[in-house]
């Protein structure tokens, strides 16, 4: 079995590096719809408040051998078809401003503080942990149960295009999430709580309900014993009611024990999932997060359920690098990781077990391609160093064939001026 990859074909192109080192004409969304491929790409710098802003969309009718740019107004038509006929869609969302909000301060905890009290309106509890960034954004966490009304509610926000109807409703779902933590940045004079929209990729599972990955904030409440760890969890969450409500199914708590588990870590966070023909499932985690660590790299793990998501083996290191897996499932009976950061990878696994097949195909090298920039560095940067944004993501488009999607902050316009560029290639698996 062999992975073959093909040219590459430009989406859109963005400023030079040099420019805007990091956040813009970035992290390409794609979505497969009846007869067209659709991609989102985000234009903003990478922040909690921008996050929601409007993105870019491009759309192609030819499977990705060219592309036009298409109104976002479109997006909500992204959303997964579900076995009813609707379809819903998760926008992402960006972060609430609660500098509004009367803070106590660090010293107001004393031994006899009630941790089960809730918060009046406008004011908020005593957090139940706190953690920082290197930046020096100081992250507050709290038990969305303490949380004054306003801010309390356990809930998503989609958009459901009804079955045989061209409207798009506005949903609010309720969401079961056991200690649901918030978490609030400090930055400045500003306070924002983080949004908890899934980043996963929302499938189908093969009970016809709908799986969904996400992560909790910086720092969450353990569901098991309820308490504070400055890790981020991942968790799957699943709706048996097409999309109406969700409810935690799994939940995988990054453990650190300086030994598998390092203490410099940012806990598992972006993840995917898939299911397979004899029953398992398998679960792939980032642990990077440069935020908390000061470093861009990290192993991603691994982790096996044999019984539906309910348990998952304990997660075992499968690269030394890994960051925003994604699953594509082929009808050729293959199944697709990609990953990066340094360097960006594309694995195969057999969807009758799980099983990884073949070599792994190296996309990107992981070395210093700060040489390919328009201006040279004597001593890069991070992301002079990598030169990409290292947010792969992959879809199906045919029997054998995907298409990989990402950002090479060094591709040459028809000028031989670098650019960040927005690019897809298809990865065809011969057997």
């Amino acid at each position: 079995m062999k992975i073959l990859i093909g040219k590459e074909t430009v989406i859109v192109r963005g400023m030079r590096p040099e420019e805007n080192w990091w956040g813009k004409y970035q992290f390409p969304r794609p979505y497969r719809l009846k007869d067209r491929i659709a991609v989102s790409v985000h234009v903003e710098d990478d922040t909690i408040i921008t996050t929601g802003n409007p993105t870019r969309w491009f759309e192609t009718y030819d499977n990705g051998d060219s592309w036009v740019e298409m109104p976002p107004s479109d997006a909500a038509e992204c959303g997964l078809l579900l076995p009813n006929g609707d379809r819903i869609y998760f926008p992402v969302e960006g972060g609430t401003d609660v500098s509004g909000y009367k803070f106590p301060p660090f010293e107001a905890l004393t031994p006899d503080y009630d941790f089960t009290k809730k918060a009046e309106e406008g004011e908020m509890p005593i957090q139940d942990g706190v953690t920082a960034w290197w930046s020096g954004a100081v992250i507050r966490a709290y038990n969305a149960d303490r949380l004054p009304d306003s801010l309390s509610k356990k809930e998503w926000h989609i958009i459901r295009i009804p079955s045989g109807s061209n409207e798009k409703i506005n949903e609010t779902v309720p969401v079961d999430w056991k200690y649901l933590t918030r978490v609030v940045f400090n930055q400045g004079n500003k306070r924002v709580m983080k949004p908890i929209y899934p980043r996963g990729t929302p499938k189908l599972g093969p009970d016809g309900a709908i799986w969904v990955s996400a992560f909790s904030g910086e720092g969450h409440l353990n569901p098991e014993n309820g308490k504070y760890s400055p890790y981020y969890s991942a968790e799957i969450f699943r709706s048996d009611d097409n999309g109406h409500s969700f409810k935690q199914h799994s939940h995988m708590e990054y453990k650190a024990d300086g030994y598998k588990y390092p203490y410099l870590s940012g806990g598992f966070s972006d993840s995917d999932f898939e299911f397979f023909d004899d029953g398992s499932m398998i679960w792939f985690l980032r642990s990077t997060w440069m935020g908390s660590t000061g470093f861009e790299w990290a192993p991603m793990y691994f982790s096996r359920s044999y019984d539906g998501g309910k348990s998952w083996t304990e997660p075992e290191i499968f690269s030394d690098c890994g960051v925003l897996p994604r699953l594509c499932r082929l009808d050729c009976g293959v199944t697709l990781l990609c990953y990066a950061r340094p360097g960006m990878y594309v694995a195969a696994f057999d969807s009758k077990n799980g099983e990884k097949i073949g070599e792994t195909l190296c996309v990107i090298e992981p070395r210093d391609r700060s040489e390919l920039a328009n201006e040279k560095v004597e001593k890069p940067t991070w992301h002079q160093w990598d030169g990409q944004c290292g947010n792969p993501e992959i879809i199906p488009i045919g029997y054998n064939t995907a298409l990989l999607f990402y950002g090479d902050f060094y591709y040459p316009d028809e000028n031989g001026v670098k650019r960040k560029t927005i690019l897809c290639r298809k990865i065809t698996v011969e057997k």
